[in-house]
């Protein structure tokens, strides 16, 4: 749904159709979401009992990791998790086949890396903060981007790890 919702905004009886599922199971979802704050209702758009659903653009390709105590929660996010490592995985295996039909310059500028870096919870909050700011600020229209912009995939991960030397050791 949190795909389908990329579009814009939409019901659950848009989202049922587009998903194959009955209505009374994509609200069910849609309150779910809202709950775990990924949703937001679009109040502007509100008709009598017909509700627009939209992605929260505070937590928009932002999910936690956070285990809930609710097990269907629980599952969902789990589902969720696999859904965007998926689509990483593919954004990938579309890329590297074609890479040199990119001119040089993209070529050089397509980066893939990780590093281990000892940061603070506040610290990775206020990077992933300025991260989602400037993505967002390029998923504009296309009458708004720049004439040489090209569709870009970027991911972002900021994960807790053990040091090497506690690997192992259960700590």
């Amino acid at each position: 749904m949190l795909d389908s919702l990329r579009d814009g905004p939409a019901t659950a009886s848009m989202l049922a159709r587009d998903l194959g599922e009955s209505s009374g199971a994509t609200s069910y979802h849609l309150r779910a979401l809202e709950a775990a704050e990924l949703v937001l209702e679009d109040l502007s758009r509100r008709k009598g009992r017909e509700r627009f659903w939209m992605r929260n653009p505070a937590r928009s390709g932002m999910i936690s990791s956070v285990p809930a105590d609710d097990a269907e929660y629980g599952a969902a996010l789990a589902q969720l998790e696999s859904v965007i490592l998926s689509r990483d995985e593919e954004a990938l295996n579309r890329y590297f086949p074609v890479r040199e039909r990119y001119s040089e310059d993209w070529q050089e500028t397509a980066f893939i890396g990780g590093w281990l870096a000892y940061a603070t919870r506040e610290e990775i909050e206020e990077l992933s903060a300025h991260v989602v700011e400037w993505l967002h600020a390029r998923r504009r229209p296309g009458t708004e981007r720049p004439k040489d912009a090209v569709l870009t995939y970027v991911t972002y991960r900021a994960m807790p790890q053990q040091p090497p030397e506690a690997q192992g050791s259960g700590t």
